[in-house]
């Protein structure tokens, strides 16, 4: 009971922060494109042998960017 009690109350308050997160969302995908982009050629400007990990991080997250950026399209 204490459970989903807890429950209950993380989920409202998760949906009351993405609300007020979707406000910003104008602002928040410009700035995480030119951070990604500036990753992207940071990771790129000169290959080294160590860097293998750095990008295979740098893709998955801009795989989850990309996916972030999508989902509320298909939801509306």
């Amino acid at each position: 009971m204490l459970l989903s009690a807890t429950l209950s109350i993380l989920g409202v308050t998760t949906g009351a922060l993405a609300a007020r997160v979707a406000a910003l969302q104008v602002i928040l995908i410009p700035v995480s494109v030119v951070s990604l982009g500036v990753a992207h050629y940071l990771a790129y400007r000169r290959a080294g042998p160590g860097q293998r990990r750095q990008r295979v991080v740098l893709w998955t997250a801009t795989a989850l960017s990309i996916s972030f950026w999508l989902v509320p399209a298909m939801v509306r």
